[in-house]
């Protein structure tokens, strides 16, 4: 599906008190890769979270060349460093799409869970009965505050 489509898909599961404060943003180079090379989201017109191939790239390399990890563990590593690449961060809005909420809501993926709270289907109890800490992807935690504070 092209950006623009599924950033319209998945913005129109935004709740109202949110819609128009959250946006979702990408970007490519021509000349840099195949692909794009950056993602982010704005809240309120301010960069609250970005994505950018090349950071990814490096990270991945430096965890591949010095240490014994393999790349199963490498790509976990990664996004428990909140560190990831384009690519994830569209993979997980098509997932979002293709996920009942509920099973959104409790996604080990961040990005889906993330996507999930700010989802006008989820409702206030559902939300109440949130388990969010501060170990929890900063996205989560965020999105969850701009749910329970509106």
């Amino acid at each position: 599906m092209q950006w623009s489509k599924l950033k319209a898909k998945v913005k129109s599961f935004i709740g109202s008190e949110l819609a128009d404060r959250i946006d979702f943003h990408l970007t490519s180079y021509r000349k840099s890769h195949d692909g794009a090379d950056k993602v982010w989201i704005l809240v309120d017109r301010q960069k609250i979270f970005d994505i950018k191939h090349y950071d990814y790239v490096f990270a991945e390399q430096d965890l591949y060349w010095n240490s014994n990890i393999n790349g199963q563990h490498v790509k976990e590593i990664l996004i428990n460093s909140e560190i990831y690449n384009p690519q994830n961060f569209g993979n997980a809005m098509h997932e979002f799409l293709n996920l009942p909420i509920k099973d959104a809501l409790q996604s080990v993926n961040p990005l889906i869970k993330a996507f999930a709270i700010i989802d006008k289907r989820i409702g206030k109890r559902t939300l109440a009965n949130l388990k969010i800490s501060d170990s929890d992807h900063n996205l989560v935690r965020l999105f969850y505050n701009l749910r329970i504070t509106k």
